[in-house]
């Protein structure tokens, strides 16, 4: 995912920023320290920590219990299943093909007859019309346990022709026959009309029906099964005129047509599904664009757009998500979303980040300063692979590279709770720091809510994203928020990040990258002011490891080349996906660092953070620092 952004050469000229004609409290200098700044070495220094005052708090306790603060916004199903069906594929390695000589077991057509199948079931679970949930086979620790949490699974699995054409009678006490839950079917033509499949997800909530192609439709009339509505030849735009008032407004499925995956999800929770393009992974059969800014404004203010689409620069649906006040978030090959989110309130976890106290640094040390970040931790279909941690949270690097990892951590504790307490218990070390992602899925922090109806609540959405966001670090102690802009040279930009410091008085820093390219901000660091009077630094990225553009080997030639100051600070972004002769992540972040000499020191961003603080805010620095033990 993401692994297409172009990019640019050229780098904007930084301006001076202020925001609703109110001047903010705003200062911008370059990653290194001017030596003429630096304290005289012949004469004494002042201790760079002070003594704790005697009304001090343990650092260890900068967090808040786990509560309901609002901060919650994704659809919460009450009901979990006593029991659940395994569904399993018959045809897996077909499922997005939309074949027209297969039988009912094969192809698209079955995927998405699987995805109705779970959808409406798990939704007549929630209402109460059985004790009975299905899951849809998926592999990997990460889906196992969220299942584990589940009721007890039905001895055996079964295919969706099973589960619609047989009848089970009892399993330990429970009817478990579902055929009966469904009230007939909506009728798709994958191979004439693709948007008939997007059509039909809709439907099928709307009809309590059965999502089958018309290369089916016998099979399943002599099932007994009558059609109820026909979506051979509507289209997506005429859908949403039909069936816009059936469906929910606070969320919204993005999936590209000849795929499956989240339909299940829009069905339970009664969701539009929408696609950008009319053809699978293609522009030229025509966008649905115009569709896309009217379901936007139709939107509730700051919902989650689930999924992504295929064939196009993920700017064109991403940025006018971004623009109307919305948030993106990378899905797509997910599954069970309905089912690991279930319960999702009652399911938080108490789960704390480590963290390093800051009292604990040696801030007279003096070097050339670099933490290296992971990109893409917004992605939340790959933080519940085994992928992402086999393959980059527990590398042996991470940990001496000291490798900060951006995480969705708002995505996570409402989809994926049980996955969300796993992933912070595995943290590698309280030196790789954890940064919240974001604040609530993908956007860009100067263009968001920029556009349509919502424009004119900003400065009031402003705050409810903060606060959001400032309730799920604090209860998960994450003291580092990471962002995202098209344009740091705009005072929307600034009004937005002096939002998130004004939500949250235990924030300590924020580290940014520019869309395009990561690196725009060019190591800049901008100062807001929080409500308690002390600055906070957000860190633009200087450097980045990105296959093709920056490798390790010149990057090292370029530190070396470009710090010529006795102490800096510089973040450096590494691409989540990029490999370098086999070294990804940590591993290549090492090699860089191995060939830099001894003035270059890696520091967790936590600890980057805090050394710019002292370094350019030393008297409240100082200050607050003996407020902690």
């Amino acid at each position: 995912m993401k692994t297409w952004k172009m990019m640019l050469t050229g780098l904007a000229l930084f301006a001076a920023l202020t925001s609703c004609g109110r001047e903010l409290p705003v200062t911008v200098f370059w990653g290194g320290v001017d030596p003429m700044d630096l304290p005289d070495p012949d004469q004494p220094s002042a201790p760079a920590v002070p003594p704790s005052n005697e009304d001090a708090v343990a650092y260890t306790d900068l967090h808040d219990p786990v509560r309901d603060a609002g901060q919650f916004f994704l659809p919460d199903d009450p009901v979990r299943p006593e029991v659940y069906w395994y569904l399993k594929f018959s045809d897996y390695a077909n499922k997005e093909i939309p074949n027209s000589d297969g039988d009912e077991n094969t192809g698209l057509q079955n995927f998405l007859l699987m995805q109705s199948v779970a959808g409406l079931v798990n939704r007549a679970c929630a209402q109460g019309k059985t004790k009975v949930g299905v899951w849809i086979e998926a592999g990997g620790t990460g889906y196992d346990m969220e299942r584990s949490e589940l009721g007890r699974q039905i001895t055996g699995s079964q295919t969706a022709i099973d589960l619609v054409t047989k009848t089970f009678g009892q399993w330990e006490g429970y009817d478990v026959t579902v055929r009966d839950l469904f009230d007939g079917y909506v009728l798709t033509d994958l191979m004439h009309n693709p948007e008939s499949a997007n059509v039909a997800a809709v439907a099928s909530h709307v009809y309590n029906a059965l999502i089958v192609d018309v290369r089916d439709e016998d099979f399943f009339r002599r099932n007994g099964y009558e059609k109820k509505f026909d979506c051979t030849a509507t289209t997506l735009s005429q859908a949403f005129d039909l069936f816009k008032d059936r469906c929910r407004n606070d969320a919204l499925v993005m999936m590209p047509v000849q795929t499956g995956e989240l339909r299940d999800y829009a069905i339970q929770h009664e969701l539009f599904v929408f696609n950008y393009n009319k053809r699978y992974n293609t522009t030229g059969g025509g966008r649905n664009s115009a569709l896309l800014e009217e379901i936007l404004e139709w939107l509730q203010p700051c919902s989650q757009v689930i999924g992504w689409e295929q064939g196009v620069g993920e700017h064109e649906f991403v940025d006018p998500v971004s623009r109307h006040g919305h948030f993106m978030l990378a899905a797509d090959w997910s599954y069970n979303l309905g089912l690991t989110s279930r319960q999702y309130k009652k399911r938080q976890s108490s789960a704390i980040a480590k963290s390093i106290n800051p009292r604990s640094i040696d801030y007279d040390k003096r070097a050339n300063y670099l933490s290296f970040f992971l990109t893409d931790g917004d992605n939340y279909q790959w933080l519940i692979t085994d992928s992402f941690v086999s393959d980059y949270y527990s590398l042996y690097s991470a940990p001496e590279v000291k490798m900060a990892f951006e995480l969705g951590s708002q995505s996570l504790t409402q989809l994926a709770p049980t996955r969300f307490h796993y992933l912070l218990g595995r943290q590698p070390s309280a030196e790789c720091t954890l940064m919240e992602t974001f604040g609530g899925g993908y956007y860009y922090i100067d263009d968001w809510c920029t556009t349509g109806k919502n424009a004119a609540r900003r400065a009031e959405l402003l705050k409810t994203v903060a606060q959001r966001t400032a309730a799920h670090m604090r209860q998960h102690g994450i003291k580092i928020l990471h962002v995202m802009a098209r344009d740091f040279d705009s005072p929307q930009a600034l009004e937005m990040l002096q939002a998130f410091v004004d939500a949250n008085d235990q924030l300590e820093g924020i580290t940014a990258v520019q869309y395009d390219p990561y690196t725009g901000g060019q190591g800049r660091i901008l100062w807001l002011t929080n409500r308690q009077g002390y600055d906070i630094p957000c860190l633009t990225a200087r450097y980045m490891l990105w296959s093709g553009l920056s490798e390790p080997d010149n990057l090292a030639r370029t530190l070396q080349k470009d710090e010529q100051t006795s102490i800096s600070y510089n973040a450096v972004a590494v691409h989540a996906w990029s490999s370098f002769n086999g070294r990804r992540s940590s591993d290549a972040a090492q090699h860089c660092a191995a060939t830099l000499p001894e003035v270059f020191l890696c520091v967790s961003m936590q600890e980057l953070i805090w050394r710019i603080r002292m370094a350019e805010r030393k008297e409240q620095t100082l200050k607050y620092l003996a407020t902690l033990k």
